[in-house]
């Protein structure tokens, strides 16, 4: 049986350690954060974390969108394009002058690492003019002649603004430059264009120009994952704390839990800096780690920090006279970090457990930003729980007679009444005492309700749209942002196609495939083409008229032509095959990684609780949650309400992070309420009684802890990506669901209805649970 207990010596050891020798664990953890967190934001003399970040894609490997985007930039060539979107200049009735003032100009975006600057202008003037003798004596020549003015003007006039009220100037950076050098190239260009700007104010007042290139869009979408998670913070961490000196009464005991968040996240990020020098890394996981990071600490901080007054009220209210001798309030202290950590600590363990499995699941994916993101999750979960069980009890220890005295709040008038409502408690009655009550005297009715109210929540799933957009991750009203529409709406030649095919086949051979397409409804244009130094294949560009270029009509022709066979093999590519592709990847690993959610989570709760039956409900019950608060989601966005953003669809990669995160969130509350059950359970005392005392125990950390966590989450949306916002709103919804209709109604009702069958587990199994069992 010893074996079987293993867990317990080691937390009864990590007790013993840090109730010892807590300096030497917050000097361990400061040295730690020091470090990571230098080599985030300095690199240390080389790049930051934010400088080795890459903007967030959805591509999948091994995908015809994949192959058709690897294909096009390998023909590209190692030359990089930047364009420059210049508005408020008309070039109908003021080309000439215009073509004049940019010719003097357009030196000064001739910087370094710049091959060529091109524009209408420069092109028109290269054009010869018509020479009627060369017709007379050699008609072919002339006609080649007009041929190449003809294709010289075509291309001149696919710079021009189709409104007449503007033109481009498109810049090739010199072949083979590294990221250091592109990067000075974009600086350059950066700091160039408000004087060539103010050149053209000369004339043209009104003028406006923008800088768009891949490295410019991601470059903004890396820059606004930084806005957003300083905003997100800023305003999240002061609601938390006034959230938690209410719970707990004063500031000490409040500060604990955000300093355990702050760790988390400072040395998460750290980590992350070190794998961006082995794997990519996307922009979007520091949001991750920073509101996982933030939920975490503050639910595994509160228990901890709970359990430990709780501990301390019990040994006060035994002798009284402790808390006036300083050297015997000194080992109550220890004593109860130590029991702190035996039992809320292996629970938050636990808790950690289930939670990395969930997130876990998005590694099966094949998309790289899932497998980035879930990595990030698992660092910060493990993070997360390493610090709530060795940094907080450490920082108790020191804080010693501090946290014994009694807090200033609980004696302010106006504030006595609120802190003691919802403050921990470490009494075995009180308000959810009486609610668990009124629950298990009306147990089928409260089910019934409840379940009603959760499939009225989920049923706007069956208009739930999903989609994966690049561009929507741009800020909205951004200079890039109108930039890349001006460049879409007023040059359909430079715009970036619909649908771009590569065909296995030369130019030649394509002609009835690209008559074929020209016949579709929608399409605007089709241009074929060779493909540099790739012989015997051919692009064809597709555009089509949506005003959403992921939406149906453009999806429904991707699939269409992924039918076709032309007697040579096609791939399909854009924006849309991209979202199809991304899709279908997570319909492929959906399974997979339920299962590894399932499995890890039965098994889990299985060894903590003994029963079969408990783990089956906590499964049902929580993809209910899940499921109710991701229709209210997508009511609130694909309907525009409370004044978020209307769109489409909900991000596709989006909905996958919450479903994990969510899950893993509604599993933390779950073993934070069964673990208390049980252990009344197990005390001798009935099934309701053990619900009801339970519930008494968990639902004021449950409850505040949700409430702050909501206060995070929302904090985040105030941001201006809308991934973010949408991840913020759906797990908010998530939490506030779970931590109200779920654990204080749902999970109470349903366990009085199975009474004690609750704890019945096949006889084989009981004997798996005897040996193998996990204390909590």
């Amino acid at each position: 049986m010893a074996a079987a207990h293993w867990e317990t010596q080691l937390f009864t050891r990590i007790g013993r350690a840090v109730s010892r020798h807590p300096l030497a664990f917050v000097l361990i953890w400061a040295v730690v954060l020091g470090i990571t967190g230098s080599l985030a934001l300095t690199g240390w003399g080389g790049q930051n974390l934010f400088s080795r970040l890459t903007s967030s894609e959805t591509n999948v490997p091994d995908t015809d969108s994949q192959h058709v985007a690897d294909t096009v930039a390998e023909a590209r060539g190692s030359s990089t394009t930047v364009t420059i979107v210049v508005t408020g200049v008309d070039v109908r009735t003021h080309r000439a002058q215009a073509g004049e003032l940019v010719a003097t100009l357009r030196d000064k975006l001739d910087v370094e690492h710049v091959a060529s600057v091109t524009d209408a202008f420069s092109v028109l003037a290269r054009v010869p003019g018509t020479d009627p003798a060369l017709a007379q004596a050699d008609p072919a020549a002339a006609r080649a002649a007009a041929e190449a003015t003809a294709r010289a003007q075509a291309s001149a006039q696919a710079m021009l603004a189709a409104d007449g009220n503007g033109f481009t100037e498109v810049i090739t950076l010199d072949a083979g430059l590294d990221a250091k050098q592109q990067s000075a190239a974009h600086e350059a260009l950066d700091a160039a264009l408000p004087g060539y700007l103010d050149g053209l104010h000369e004339q043209f007042p009104g003028a406006e120009a923008y800088q768009v290139s891949t490295r410019a869009i991601g470059d903004s979408i890396i820059d606004l994952v930084q806005k957003d998670l300083i905003r997100g913070e800023s305003v999240g961490l002061p609601v938390a704390l006034v959230l938690l000196v209410i719970v707990f009464g004063g500031l000490l005991a409040a500060g604990l839990p955000l300093v355990g968040a702050l760790t988390s996240i400072g040395v998460g990020m750290g980590g992350l800096w070190l794998l961006t020098h082995v794997m990519g890394i996307d922009s979007f996981i520091l949001n991750v780690i920073s509101i996982i990071g933030l939920a975490l600490s503050i639910d595994y901080g509160l228990l901890v920090v709970s359990r430990y007054r709780e501990e301390l009220a019990e040994r006060l209210d035994a002798d009284a006279a402790v808390a006036a001798d300083r050297h015997r309030t000194h080992q109550l202290v220890r004593q109860c970090v130590a029991r702190s950590i035996e039992t809320a600590g292996r629970t938050v363990s636990f808790s950690a457990l289930t939670i990395a499995f969930s997130i876990g699941g998005l590694l099966v994916m094949r998309s790289s930003i899932l497998k980035t993101i879930a990595l990030g999750g698992i660092i910060v979960t493990v993070i997360a729980v390493l610090s709530a069980v060795t940094l907080i009890p450490a920082i108790i220890t020191l804080l010693g007679s501090h946290m014994v005295r009694p807090s200033v709040l609980a004696r302010v008038p106006g504030l006595r009444g609120l802190v003691r409502a919802v403050g921990d408690a470490s009494s075995d009655t009180g308000a959810f005492h009486k609610l668990a009550h009124r629950v298990i005297a009306h147990p089928w009715i409260i089910m019934v309700v409840v379940s009603a109210i959760l499939a009225l929540m989920a049923s706007p799933i069956g208009t739930l749209r999903l989609r994966t957009a690049f561009t929507d991750y741009m800020p909205a009203n951004s200079m890039i942002r109108t930039g890349y529409d001006t460049l879409q709406s007023q040059y359909p030649a430079m715009a970036t196609p619909s649908i771009t095919l590569i065909a296995e086949a030369p130019p030649e051979r394509t002609g009835a495939l690209v008559s074929q397409i020209e016949d579709l409804a929608h399409v605007t244009r089709v241009s074929p083409g060779a493909l540099a130094d790739k012989p015997g294949l051919t692009r064809i560009d597709v555009r089509v008229d949506a005003s959403d270029q992921v939406g149906p009509e453009v999806s429904d022709m991707v699939r269409t032509l992924r039918g076709e066979d032309p007697g040579y093999r096609i791939w399909v590519g854009g924006a849309a095959a991209s979202q199809i592709d991304f899709n279908h990847s997570l319909a492929q690993g959906a399974p997979w990684s339920a299962l590894i959610i399932v499995v890890s989570v039965l098994v889990l709760l299985f060894l903590m609780t003994g029963s079969l039956i408990v783990p089956l409900k906590a499964l049902l019950i929580n993809s209910l949650s899940l499921v109710a608060s991701l229709g209210v989601t997508a009511w609130l966005f694909e309907g525009g309400h409370l004044g978020l953003p209307q769109v489409n669809g909900l991000e596709t990669f989006i909905v996958a992070c919450m479903l994990a995160f969510g899950f893993g969130l509604a599993m933390d509350y779950e073993v934070f309420l069964l673990a208390r059950i049980k252990e009344y359970w197990e005390a001798g005392h009935d099934n309701n009684e053990a619900v009801a005392r339970g519930l008494q125990r968990s639902g004021r950390i449950i409850t505040s802890a949700a409430a702050i966590i909501i206060a995070v989450f929302l904090g985040f949306v105030s941001g201006e990506m809308l991934a973010i916002k949408e991840l913020g709103v759906a797990l908010a919804i998530m939490v506030a669901t779970d931590a109200t209709l779920v654990r204080l109604l749902l999970v109470p009702s349903t366990m009085t209805v199975l009474g004690h069958w609750n704890w019945w587990a096949p006889r084989p199994l009981r004997k798996v649970y005897e040996r193998f069992q996990l204390h909590h």
